[in-house]
């Protein structure tokens, strides 16, 4: 049966069948979460297999909250790796096939939180990293954007990672972690309890 979009009386969106019934389109909810990781140069060898583990169980916990995961990397510049998806075998496809360097060998933080901003629906973002970012100041202002919109932003940094920094980044000091490099992938995996 064709149904036609249309705006009911009260305003709202809705779809209306041939037999005038009529079924409102709420508004979707902020239940997506971008997975922002660290490709650049030093996250190499066992972080990167740690990154790579606890993206795939971030993914599963977080969908079971309801939510949709959406994965970007970044180093010299950002790029999404794969929109927001609930079925996290697609983003394991995806996370599997990411190798450091992809974009570049340094750490442009700001590059990457400024691709979150594109987000309508967005939750939260849970950055992961190890070093130190290009710019701390534009990475500051582009995290400033995403807060005003009421979105989180966790952080979970290790090895060289400047906790400080981290702690100003997130949306609240609680919600930035520095984990050794061996505890990652648990620390990502676990991030997704601190998803609003």
């Amino acid at each position: 049966m064709r149904q036609l979009l249309t705006l009911n009386r009260q305003g709202k969106l809705a779809l209306r069948s041939g037999a005038g019934n009529e079924t409102v389109i709420e508004p979707r909810p902020n239940n997506e979460v971008l997975l922002l990781l660290d490709t650049s140069g030093s996250m190499a060898g066992r972080k990167w297999g740690q990154a790579q583990t606890g993206a795939i169980e971030f993914a599963g916990s977080a969908r079971r909250g309801g939510y949709a995961t959406a994965l970007a990397v970044f180093a010299d510049r950002a790029a999404m790796v794969c929109d927001p998806v609930l079925d996290e075998t697609v983003l394991t496809r995806k996370i599997m096939k990411l190798s450091i360097g992809v974009v570049g060998g340094s750490t442009n933080l700001a590059a990457g939180l400024f691709l979150a901003g594109k987000f309508k629906n967005l939750a939260a973002v849970v950055v992961v990293t190890d070093g130190v970012s290009n710019d701390n100041k534009a990475a500051l202002d582009s995290a400033g954007v995403l807060k005003s919109r009421g979105v989180e932003i966790i952080c979970i940094g290790t090895d060289d990672a400047d906790q400080t920094f981290l702690a100003a980044l997130a949306t609240r000091s609680e919600l930035a972690s520095y984990v050794p490099a061996h505890a990652l992938a648990s620390a990502i995996a676990e991030a997704s309890r601190m998803l609003p």
